[in-house]
């Protein structure tokens, strides 16, 4: 989880977030002044709203469904069908080399997936796999970053990231003429 080091001393953000549905279950969808700092799916609301105050545990929290509803709307309805490039502005951060694979995972077309190995040879740094996979684990821009298609070699894994990964290829199917 990338936060601010020690050192900083800065007035505390605001983050203002709202809830929804989408196809995957409890949405959230928080925003910064520069854009979207978080989009999280998760089980239930409350388990959102724990992961967004330990994701950002200096900013002041601030519960808009009002003024966010527009924006989960257009979130739920890019998860139902997540085939073009995510067109939200989002506010990422990260350090430099999360920064280039998160670049380089907004890449992976839909339907398609990576491994942890080729994406730490396409931003060059080959010998940087596990440093690729902590920064897959890392983002939370679920589907606008899509970490959940780089995937390990060899057998299927457990988690939701195998089950997002499904999800997208059940979807690729309906679309198939």
């Amino acid at each position: 989880m990338f936060r601010d080091g020690p050192l900083s001393r800065r007035v505390p953000e605001t983050i203002r977030y709202g809830t929804g549905r989408c196809a995957l279950g409890a949405l959230l969808v928080a925003e910064s002044e520069r854009g979207i700092v978080s989009i999280m799916v998760r089980d239930t609301p409350s388990q959102l709203i724990r992961d967004l105050g330990a994701r950002f545990p200096k900013a002041k929290l601030v519960r808009d469904e009002k003024g966010s509803k527009a924006t989960v709307a257009k979130v739920a309805r890019y998860i139902a069908a997540p085939s073009r490039a995510f067109a939200l502005p989002l506010d990422i951060r990260g350090t430099d080399l999360q920064q280039r694979v998160w670049r380089e995972v907004r890449k992976i077309p839909f339907g398609e997936t990576s491994t942890y190995t080729r994406i730490a040879e396409a931003i060059g740094a080959p010998k940087a796999i596990r440093a690729v996979a902590s920064a897959c684990s890392r983002s939370w821009f679920a589907f606008a970053v899509p970490c959940h298609r780089v995937l390990h070699t060899g057998r299927r894994q457990e988690g939701r990231q195998y089950d997002w990964v499904e999800y997208e290829a059940k979807l690729a199917r309906i679309r198939k003429p």
